[in-house]
């Protein structure tokens, strides 16, 4: 499987392995235990970023939830403060976020096989809808009363102006997951900058990249594109 994924990643490790990682070199610099230490994620809703056997995230008290489609930080402002009141006393935060992209075991981009099906199924599928919607140029207004395709429509209206690198990108899909990896982290960037709640005495990292899924029960890897105290 990683001879595969290296096709398309040179640099990547399993999602538990760069976590756990980030986790201790905070636990390290900080001088805090890592139980200290809680995280934030902001990944697609796809069950197969929240899935504990695929993920292996270290945070034996859960996470909090940001993602929304595609894994941009639907959340925004109010739900930042609401994880802001969650902090330990003399702890720490750790945003992990990304954009996701499913690569099979016969080299399929965009395509897994999840356990229980006997056929491959599309990951990211919502984002490739977004990307049909993007390259089909028929972008329109959202419409407040219609919030059932707000979040689709919100990255549509983000991408749009990448439409022709999109088209003309050797793997589409693969394009536009890099693309909306840049939106994650930029909005992630600007919430916690902006944010008086974490301008407050605990320090924050974030860790960021691209989430490649794989076939059934294998473990989910990560492209890490930034890790880094924030604050």
């Amino acid at each position: 499987m990683q001879e595969i994924i290296k096709q398309y990643f040179e640099e990547f490790t399993t999602m538990s392995e760069a976590s756990h990682t980030a986790v201790l070199k905070i636990a390290e610099r900080e001088g805090i235990q890592m139980d200290r230490i809680i995280l934030a994620t902001s990944f697609c809703f796809d069950e197969l970023n929240h899935h504990q056997a695929k993920m292996k995230l270290p945070s034996e008290q859960g996470t909090f939830i940001m993602g929304g489609l595609a894994g941009y930080p639907f959340v925004g402002e109010i739900g930042l403060n609401a994880f802001a009141d969650h902090i330990p006393d003399g702890g720490a935060a750790l945003f992990i976020f990304g954009s996701h992209i499913g690569i099979s075991s016969s080299g399929e981009v965009g395509k897994i096989k999840r356990v229980g099906q006997h056929r491959h199924t599309n990951t990211c599928g919502a984002l490739m809808k977004v990307q049909e919607h993007v390259l089909s140029s028929s972008i329109h207004k959202i419409d407040p009363v219609d919030y059932s395709g707000f979040q689709a429509e919100f990255l549509a209206l983000r991408l749009f102006p990448m439409a022709k690198e999109i088209r003309n990108a050797e793997v589409p899909i693969l394009k536009t997951t890099h693309l909306v990896y840049d939106e994650i982290e930029n909005e992630i960037l600007k919430l916690i900058i902006n944010n008086e709640v974490l301008q407050a005495d605990f320090p924050v990292y974030i860790l960021g990249g691209i989430v490649i899924n794989t076939d059934g029960t294998m473990p989910n890897y990560f492209s890490q594109k930034v890790f880094r105290k924030v604050r």
